[in-house]
């Protein structure tokens, strides 16, 4: 069964080098439109290190809990330590989140979770994609 998920990645340690290689590894987990990559200011996190961050819709045969395993996968071979219990309030090399599915049923939630600072980047993915690659 087919899926398609709204996602998020940012990193702040070697951003525009890890943007590229998880690029290319998330590209083949299934069919991915990305938005353009643009620098935010930290969140929830004390440091000078802006974060590269973009949104992308993925559309693969993985569930949630895959999908999940393989971006965390990605992660790691970019080095981040995710065995660190405190590793989500430092600096990182990668950050890959799903935000939600894209069904009809949940669709709206999904984009809801979108942070308001990729609102911008939400709004150009949805003018660049049909409402059919929106919802699956």
């Amino acid at each position: 069964m087919t899926h398609r998920y709204l996602c998020s990645m940012g990193a702040n340690i070697a951003p525009e080098q890890n943007f590229e290689r998880a690029q290319q590894r998330v590209a083949q987990l299934g069919c991915v439109h990305f938005s353009s990559a643009r620098y935010t200011q930290p969140v929830a996190i004390v440091t000078e290190h802006d974060f590269l961050n973009a949104l992308f819709i993925i559309e693969c045969e993985l569930s949630a809990e895959q999908l999940k395993e393989r971006f965390n996968s990605i992660e790691e071979e970019l080095g981040r330590d995710r065995s660190d219990p405190l590793s989500s309030e430092k600096d990182r090399p990668m950050d890959i989140d799903i935000l939600g599915e894209l069904s009809p049923e949940t669709a709206r939630q999904a984009w809801q979770e979108v942070p308001s600072y990729l609102t911008e980047m939400a709004h150009e993915l949805k003018s660049n994609l049909s409402h059919e690659e929106l919802i699956a």
